[in-house]
Formats: structure tokens, sequence, C-alpha cells
């Protein structure tokens, strides 16, 4: 007799953002720490990467397989660069803007 042996391990999406908020929380403990700079810095590079992982992973729904996952999460860091490349670019002329005209 040949028994269905069934696991109970979460689906691939769950685990990564599981995974990342326990990132989350080491990053915020190495920014926390006050013993050294460098752990603080590279908290800081973490908390970074982190939360914009976050804003692609939580918009993500918890039951999607590995391959569905990581094309949803890649297309949304896709628009998150665009959108900080756009404000990068156009904030000049935004400033430009706000200046007050000059009279000669």
């Amino acid at each position: 007799m040949s028994a269905v042996v069934k696991t109970n391990k979460l689906p691939f999406a769950a685990r990564a953002q599981r995974i990342n908020i326990y990132l989350l929380l080491v990053a915020l403990l190495m920014l926390a720490q006050q013993f050294t700079y460098t752990i603080y810095v590279w908290g800081f590079r973490l908390l970074f990467v982190v939360v914009t992982l976050q804003v692609a992973l939580g918009n993500i729904n918890p039951d999607w397989d590995k391959k569905k996952t990581l094309k949803k999460t890649l297309v949304i860091l896709l628009i998150i660069v665009v959108i900080f490349v756009f404000s990068i670019l156009v904030t000049p002329y935004l400033i430009e803007l706000g200046k007050p005209k000059k009279r000669y």
C-alpha cells in the first residue's frame, strides 16, 4: 500500500515574505546597536534593500509559486526603478519652476 506524503510546506511567496520580515528586523537591530559604525552602515544598506523588496513582496499573493512570485516581484521592482529614475530626471526642472523670476 502506497501512502501519499503531504508536506505542510509554505508556498514560496509566503516564505519569501517571512524571510523579508526577518531581514527587516535584523536591519533594524543593526541600526539600533551602538557598538560599531560599520554595522550601522551595513544595517542602513540592508534596510534600503529590504524595504524596497517589502514594497514588491507586500503586493503579491502569499499562495503563489516560485515562478509567479519572481516574475511579479521583478515587474514591481522595475516599476520602482522607473519611478525613481524619472523623479531624479524631473527634479531639476521642478526646482527651476519654483524659483522666482529674475527681473533686470
